[in-house]
């Protein structure tokens, strides 16, 4: 039975695939598997490896860190004052680690 993380990545994985259009049997073709893999990964039953992970991803043409995000996150002012409430309550410490993620996420996100 797979884990949370394998779920995670299983339902990511057919969100990508369905957003990209393909099948199934397509992708699996593409990626150099069996059309079961696609299945038990998206169903999060069976780990997927890194290796078929970053095939797949070229397929969709998607960049892997793509798979370990549950959701596209919409930068709308809701979620925007959200981060700014949660922000009032952290201290210097916190804050500077919080720049520090964020710089990077953003500097990862930016290459293409």
């Amino acid at each position: 039975m797979g884990t949370l993380l394998d779920k995670s990545i299983g339902a990511r994985l057919r969100h990508l695939r369905l957003n990209a259009g393909y099948t199934q049997e397509q992708l699996a073709e593409l990626a150099g598997c069996e059309v079961s893999t696609i299945g038990h990964c998206e169903n999060g039953k069976d780990r997927i490896s890194l290796t078929l992970l970053s095939k797949i991803a070229d397929v969709l043409n998607v960049e892997l860190y793509k798979f370990f995000i549950p959701r596209d996150i919409k930068g709308d002012k809701k979620t925007i004052k959200s981060i700014n409430d949660l922000l009032k309550y952290a201290n210097r410490t916190q804050l500077g680690l919080i720049y520090d993620i964020i710089s990077n996420i953003i500097d990862i996100t930016a290459i293409k």
